[in-house]
């Protein structure tokens, strides 16, 4: 675990471009912060820097971690990978989960934006918390790549749909609109997708004391839980096809 661990470090120390996500999507951050100060609701600072962090770790899990395994098709490894008997499913799954929690630095980078350059007080009132749900949704995050780890090997057109996973589910976590303002049937979708209750847990984690904390955790736990087993059973049955020949490697 550790060896692969390492591996993906240095894979992506060598390809800094790789982070480029994570050094661009919290600057949205700055609009963020700005329009707080024209509107006088500082207040909401906090709120508005778990945001980005949280769209930071979801765009980073998306456009990087989902494309580990794509890079080992390029780079002409994963044909190899597949013919050595050992666990590249296991190996997969720790590299893509290293590089989604490479994410983390990107809630610092919006803590010291709002703070550094806007003033704004940006507090944890229930650190604990926060930190909980941080690596619940980092988990949730990575167990997304899976899936999309899977249609990347499997589907032609997955970097298209690679392009659509970021602003409808921005909308569909509640990261830009509250949930309760989403149309009835965006509502209802919007309750089974982890990312919307961790971000209302880390919201509420920054007001004050958490409402319920044990049954929503619960629920955030099972819901990144199911999405995880999703993402390698559908890995798995993927890497198996290609392995047997029953799928081909897109060019």
């Amino acid at each position: 675990m550790l060896t692969c661990a390492r591996t993906q470090g240095v894979i992506m120390a060598r390809s800094p471009g790789l982070l480029a996500t994570l050094a661009v999507i919290p600057l949205y951050s700055l609009v963020f912060f700005h329009f707080l100060q024209r509107h006088h609701r500082e207040d909401l600072a906090t709120g508005v820097a778990l945001t980005a962090f949280t769209m930071s770790l979801w765009a980073h899990a998306v456009f990087v971690a989902a494309e580990v395994v794509d890079d080992d098709r390029a780079d002409g490894t994963l044909e190899l990978s597949l013919l050595t008997p050992g666990r590249y499913l296991a190996s997969l799954i720790i590299r893509i989960s290293t590089t989604t929690a490479l994410a983390l630095p990107a809630l610092f980078e919006v803590v010291l934006i709002g703070r550094g350059v806007f003033g704004l007080d940006v507090t944890l009132r229930s650190p604990a918390t926060a930190l909980l749900v941080v690596l619940l949704l980092i988990a949730g995050c990575a167990s997304a790549a899976l899936v999309v780890s899977g249609l990347m090997i499997k589907v032609r057109g997955a970097r298209t749909l690679q392009n659509s996973l970021t602003y409808p589910f921005y909308l569909l976590g509640g990261l830009i609109l509250p949930v309760s303002q989403l149309p009835d049937g965006f509502r209802q979708s919007a309750k089974v997708f982890f990312l919307s209750w961790g971000a209302d847990l880390l919201r509420d984690a920054a007001a004050g004391p958490v409402p319920h904390p044990g049954q929503r955790l619960g629920v955030l736990g099972a819901l990144v839980l199911l999405q995880t087993l999703t993402g390698v059973l559908l890995l798995r049955g993927v890497l198996a096809s290609v392995r047997s020949g029953k799928a081909v490697l897109h060019g």
